[in-house]
């Protein structure tokens, strides 16, 4: 019995990693890429001057709204209330790390504002106070009888300041970020 598992699972592990390679042309199915032929050839210098490059695709004002203020609402949540277990503390490191990973995508945003050396900085600093909260969440993680919830709590509300002092330079119009 255990032979036909692993068998089985043998079987399902090699149709799995075929079909896909297949499907894209490259693989058995396509063997003209085995015998060295490829159809597909890169642009020649100069024949293309559109280098490849990350760009927005909605305005400033949907971005906060749909991404940033979405993952700081879930952190908000689970900030609420000093975590008990592991998962908790998980969920603030988890939510923590996507909101520094989300102020990357802060630097390169279609606004004048970008130009100004303000906005670096004050896009840095967020990106810095989400690592720190979600560095702190980790400690605690690691040893949740020891955790010091009211040190992680102050790295919250340091990003929430640095949200504010981003808002207040550059959208006076923009919600003042609550902890």
């Amino acid at each position: 019995m255990p032979i036909t598992i692993r068998a089985l699972a043998l079987i399902v592990s090699v149709i799995a990693t075929l079909v896909p390679t297949a499907a894209l042309g490259r693989g058995p199915a396509c063997p003209e890429i085995h015998r060295g032929e490829t159809t597909a050839q890169p642009p020649a210098v100069g024949q293309n001057d559109t280098h490849a490059r990350p760009e927005p695709v909605v305005d400033n004002g949907e971005f906060m709204d749909m991404f940033l203020k979405a993952t700081y609402t879930e952190l908000q949540q689970s900030m609420a209330k000093p975590p008990t277990e592991r998962k908790e503390w998980a969920a603030i490191y988890q939510k923590a790390t996507r909101l520094a990973e989300m102020q990357n995508l802060l630097f390169f945003r279609n606004r004048d504002e970008v130009k100004d050396p303000r906005w670096a900085a004050h896009t840095a600093a967020g990106r810095q106070a989400a690592a720190d909260l979600a560095s702190a969440a980790v400690v605690a993680l690691r040893n949740v009888q020891k955790a010091d919830f009211e040190g992680v709590r102050k790295k919250y509300v340091a990003l929430a300041d640095s949200c504010n002092a981003c808002h207040k330079t550059f959208a006076r119009d923009a919600p003042t970020i609550k902890p």
